[in-house]
């Protein structure tokens, strides 16, 4: 009778959890769209708004990175990480990138029949530049450069003024993420129009902006959030994961490739 009250008491402790993880999920997609929403509306003028983008980004990101992990967790042992294992995986999220990629190692039979499509996520999260810079710069955002601002008012002069190479002392802008994401994006933006290579001889960079961000930054990420969703839709977190994901909801949870003309469900 003992036993059978254990066993129930640790079923509904176990569905409980189940239902908490599920709804993880659900505001990590939330916010992460949110995000993107943001970024696709973002131009040079605005470019200060990458702060709310990134923090959107950033949190929805940990949160279903950290979710996949738990999933993963119960499927092969039928329990979750212990509080201390989830501190530890901190918010570096590029960390959490590398952890993710090990659930590729052991799929499930019934996947087997994916395995070109589960074979090409692999890659594309192993190894796309693009993606790699941009998880490590929400990476940083998460660690520290959300205090950019305060971290600059509280250090000493020799901590955040550095020698140029024109021999002028200026800002430190290394730790800076809207900075660094400025950097990028303009990379691009030279890329498709060498023209502008110098900020200074142009007023309106604003459309060659929303081009690059429109073509080479929100692809990845989008791309990005279906390869995590076809870890839970194949069946590589098991049962209980499968339940999780809307594809109604975000069309790109469902893309395997995704084109810049591809526009996403706002309901």
């Amino acid at each position: 009778m003992i036993e059978e009250c254990n066993l129930k008491e640790s079923k509904f402790e176990e569905v409980v959890k189940i239902t908490y993880l599920k709804n993880v999920v659900n505001k990590a997609i939330g916010l992460i769209h949110f995000g993107i929403e943001e970024l696709e509306e973002i131009n040079f003028v605005n470019s200060g708004n990458y702060d709310f983008i990134f923090l959107f980004l950033s949190r929805g990101f940990e949160l279903l990175m950290k979710s996949v992990i738990c999933f993963k967790s119960y499927e092969d042992d039928r329990s979750f990480p212990t509080e201390e294992e989830m501190r530890d995986m901190g918010h570096d999220l590029d960390k959490l990138r590398k952890e993710i990629i090990k659930n590729y190692d052991k799929i499930p039979e019934n996947a087997s029949e994916k395995y070109q499509e589960i074979e090409n996520d692999k890659k594309f999260i192993s190894n796309d530049d693009t993606l790699i810079k941009l998880i490590k710069l929400l990476t940083m955002f998460s660690k520290s450069g959300r205090y950019f601002e305060l971290n600059f008012i509280t250090k000493n002069t020799k901590e955040i003024f550095r020698q140029r190479n024109n021999g002028i002392r200026g800002i430190d802008y290394s730790n800076d993420p809207i900075k660094i994401m400025r950097i990028l994006v303009h990379n691009y933006v030279v890329k498709n129009h060498p023209f502008l290579a110098n900020l200074d001889d142009f007023n309106d960079l604003n459309e060659p902006w929303l081009e690059a961000n429109r073509l080479y930054i929100i692809p990845p990420l989008k791309k990005f959030i279906g390869a995590l969703a076809r870890q839970f839709s194949l069946g590589i977190l098991g049962d209980k994961a499968k339940e999780c994901i809307s594809k109604d909801r975000y069309s790109y949870l469902n893309l395997k490739d995704y084109k810049v003309e591809d526009k996403d469900s706002d309901n």
